[in-house]
């Protein structure tokens, strides 16, 4: 068994690790099959029209409230065939300016936390999406001074956690990180001979589950715990 004694810097995700994120999207997709679904041609599977939008825009416009408001529009137009009126995509539009301008809402214990990891550890963040919006959340979370590194990437895979590593000087093997997303936040470390300590969120875009092998990481309910987690004397 490795030892947590070897982990020597702890990087967090941003998006439903440290404040909220996938409520939003939530409420939106809400709005847009409420908006869109009296234009819809017969027989159309809004959700699904929308959710194979979003994926087949990922190459283009990648991940974010953004590249989401595009794929909005454009299913809103398909799934009609072009008949919502202009006055309907308004709405839309109002609702994504909505989610760039609404206020980073912290999860709770998310500062306490923080602060009780940085007394033992070196902390970083590494978050994925729209670099200006998420560069804006973090500024606004108050908690950007904690943080020894920031990173905003366009993908969290294998690739882009060993270039990142690379470019802080950090090895893998001392550095665990801690985020709510198996797919984007855990098994990419793990792969490279590093911890993942998964918080789970109580809701999850449906992109990012994935079915994981047991045993190749960690679970804490909560942010609270993972100074408790770090003290623990054997990676389980």
């Amino acid at each position: 068994m490795r030892s947590r004694d070897m982990v020597e810097v702890v990087g967090f995700d941003a998006d439903d690790t440290l404040w909220q994120c996938q409520d939003t999207f939530d409420d939106a997709e809400r709005l847009f099959l409420e908006t869109v679904s009296p234009y819809a041609s017969p027989g159309v599977d809004l959700k699904g029209v929308l959710r194979t939008t979003e994926l087949s825009n990922l190459a283009i416009s990648g991940y974010g409230v953004k590249a989401f408001g595009l794929s909005m529009i454009e299913a809103a137009v398909t799934s009609s065939a072009g008949a919502i009126p202009s006055r309907d995509i308004g709405i839309l539009v109002d609702r994504i300016n909505d989610m760039l301008r609404e206020p980073v809402k912290l999860l709770d214990g998310v500062a306490d936390a923080l602060h009780a990891v940085a007394q033992t550890h070196r902390i970083v963040m590494i978050t994925k999406g729209d670099l200006f919006h998420q560069t804006r959340k973090v500024q606004n979370s108050g908690l950007h001074h904690l943080f020894e590194h920031v990173k905003v990437v366009l993908e969290k895979d294998v690739s882009t956690y060993r270039a990142v590593l690379n470019e802080w000087g950090i090895s893998p093997s001392t550095f665990v990180m801690v985020g709510n997303s198996v797919r984007s936040d855990i098994l990419p470390i793990v792969e490279l001979g590093g911890f993942g300590l998964h918080i789970p969120y109580h809701v999850t875009w449906e992109h990012e589950v994935v079915d994981a092998p047991k045993g190749t990481f960690c679970t804490v309910a909560s942010i609270s715990d993972v100074a408790e987690w770090l003290a623990a004397e054997h990676q389980s």
